[in-house]
C-alpha cells in the first residue's frame, strides 16, 4: 500500500506539473500574442489616421481654393467666411498632422508648402477686402495660389506615399512577428508535448513493473491456492477411512455396552464423526469445485418430493426454535433434471441458513414456481437481513454472517453456488435489513430438457 501510494502521488505530481507547464506556456503565449497585436493595432491606426489628416488636408484646400475664386470675382461676405472657416479647419488639421510626426524631410516640406499657401492666401483675401483691382487679384490668384496649392499638394502625395509604403512595411512586420510568435508556440507546444511524453513513458514503465510484479505475485498465489486445496483434498480424502472406522466402532459400542453413560458417550462421538463427515464432504466439494471438476448426475426429479425431503429434514429443527416452516410448489407435476441428492444438499444449506437467523415466531417459506425452461425454488425468511453491501460476498468461499452465537464454515453457500452452476442453472440473494432474506436459485425443467 505505501509504494501504491507513492506511485500515485508521484504520477499526480507529474501530470500536474506537465498540466501547470503548460497552462503556463499557454497563458504566456496568449499574452505576447494580445500584446503584439495590441501594438501592431495601435501602430496601423495612427499611420491610418495621418492618412486621413493628409485626405482631410487636401479637402480643405480645394475648398478654400474655390471659395477663395468666388470671393475674389464676386466679393460676396458669405464666400469670405466659408473661406475663413475652411482656414480655421485647415489650421486644426495641419497642426494634427504635425503633432504625429516627427519633423523629417517630408513633414518639412509640408510644413513650409502649408506656410506659404496659407500666407499668400491670406494676402489677396485682405487685398480683396480693400477692393483693390479685382482682375489683378485674380491674376495673382492663378498665378501665385495655385501653383502654391500644386506644391502643397505634392508634398502632401509624397507623404501620403510614404506612409502607404510605411503601412506596408508595418503589415508585413506584423505578419513576420505573428508568425514568428506562432512558431514560438508550436515549439512550446512540442516541449510540451514531448515531456508530457517522456513522463507517461516513465510512468509506463512503473505501471509495467508494477502490472508484472502483481501478475508474479497473482500466480503464486494461484499457485499457493492450488496446493493448498489439493493437500486440502488428499486430507479430507484420507480422512474419511479413519472417520468411517470411528463411527462404526462407536455404533457398536452404544449398542453392546450395558453402561448407560457409556452409551452416552458413544452416542456423542457418533454425532461428532457426523459433523466431521460432513465437514470434510464439504472440504472435498470445495476442492473439487475449485478445480473445476465438479459435476453432477442429472436425472427427472419431481419438485414436490423434493420439497416433502427438505420438509421433513428441518421440520423437527423448526419445531424446536419455534418457527414455522412452510413448503409449496405452484404446480404439483413440476420435475427438474438435475441431481437429487446434490439439490437436496443446496436446499439443506440455503434452509439451515434461515432456521439459524430466524428468532422464535418467525417464518421460513420454500417454494417452487415454473420460470419458461427452468423451475426457480426461493427460499425466505423473516431474520434480520443480509446489509447491501454484504449481498455480492454472500457466495464466497469463507465468507460467514459475524452474528453472535452464529458460526459457520463459510462453506455452505459457496458449494451451493458450485453445485447450481454445474447444473447450469443460476443463485442469487436478495434483502433488505429488517425484512428477512430471500434465496433463490434455478434449475432446468426436465419436461424442457427431454424435449
Amino acid at each position: 500500500m505505501p509504494m501504491r501510494l507513492n506511485f500515485e502521488t508521484r504520477a499526480k505530481v507529474g501530470y500536474a506539473i506537465v498540466t501547470l507547464l503548460l497552462a503556463i506556456g499557454m497563458a504566456l503565449s496568449v499574452h505576447r500574442l494580445a500584446t503584439a497585436a495590441d501594438e501592431q493595432i495601435a501602430r496601423l491606426r495612427a499611420e491610418e489616421n495621418e492618412i486621413t489628416l493628409v485626405g482631410r488636408l487636401r479637402w480643405r484646400t480645394e475648398l478654400i481654393v474655390s471659395d477663395g475664386r468666388g470671393y475674389f470675382l464676386s466679393g460676396d461676405p458669405d464666400l469670405l467666411a466659408q473661406v475663413e472657416r475652411s482656414t480655421r479647419q485647415f489650421d486644426v488639421t495641419i497642426h494634427e498632422l504635425l503633432a504625429t510626426q516627427a519633423i523629417g524631410p517630408l513633414v518639412a516640406d509640408v510644413e513650409r508648402a502649408v506656410r506659404d499657401f496659407l500666407q499668400v492666401q491670406a494676402e489677396l483675401v485682405a487685398a480683396r477686402q480693400h477692393a483693390w483691382d479685382v482682375p489683378l487679384l485674380a491674376r495673382r490668384f492663378e498665378t501665385e495660389l495655385l501653383p502654391l496649392r500644386r506644391r502643397l499638394d505634392q508634398a502632401l502625395e509624397r507623404l501620403v506615399e510614404h506612409k502607404a509604403a510605411v503601412l506596408e512595411d508595418a503589415y508585413r512586420a506584423a505578419s513576420a512577428r505573428r508568425n514568428a510568435l506562432a512558431l514560438q508556440l508550436y515549439g512550446l507546444l512540442g516541449a510540451l508535448v514531448l515531456l508530457g511524453l517522456g513522463i507517461a513513458w516513465y510512468f509506463t514503465g512503473l505501471l509495467h513493473r508494477s502490472y508484472r510484479q502483481e501478475q508474479e505475485a497473482l500466480a503464486a498465489s494461484r499457485k499457493a491456492l492450488a496446493a493448498r486445496d489439493e493437500i486440502m483434498g488428499i486430507v479430507a480424502h484420507d480422512l474419511r477411512n479413519p472417520l468411517s472406522a470411528i463411527t462404526m466402532k462407536a455404533a457398536l459400542l452404544r449398542r453392546r455396552s450395558e453402561s448407560e453413560k457409556t452409551r452416552q458417550q458413544a452416542e456423542s462421538i457418533e454425532n461428532m464423526t457426523v459433523r466431521m463427515e460432513r465437514l470434510i464432504r464439504g472440504m472435498l466439494d470445495v476442492a473439487t469445485i475449485e478445480a473445476g471438476k465438479f459435476s453432477v448426475t442429472l436425472a427427472p426429479c419431481p419438485v414436490r418430493e423434493i420439497l416433502h425431503e427438505t420438509a421433513a429434514m428441518f421440520g423437527p429443527l423448526a419445531s424446536d426454535r419455534n418457527v414455522r416452516f412452510e413448503q409449496r410448489a405452484d404446480r404439483p407435476e413440476l420435475a427438474v433434471l438435475a441431481d437429487r441428492e446434490r439439490v437436496i444438499q443446496v436446499l439443506s444449506n440455503i434452509v439451515g441458513n434461515a432456521l439459524k437467523f430466524t428468532p422464535a415466531d418467525g417464518q421460513v417459506t420454500l417454494t417452487a414456481e415454473p420460470r419458461g425452461a427452468e423451475v426457480c425454488f426461493t427460499v425466505s425468511d423473516t431474520g434480520p437481513g443480509i446489509p447491501q453491501e454484504h449481498l455480492t460476498h454472500i457466495f464466497d468461499r469463507f465468507w460467514k454472517n459475524e452474528m453472535p452465537g452464529k458460526k459457520g464454515t463459510g462453506l455452505g453457500l459457496f458449494i451451493a453456488r458450485g453445485i447450481v452452476v454445474a447444473h447450469g442453472g443460476r443463485i442469487w440473494a436478495e434483502s433488505e435489513p429488517g425484512r428477512g432474506a430471500k434465496f433463490c436459485f434455478t434449475l432446468p425443467a426436465a419436461d424442457t430438457r427431454g424435449e
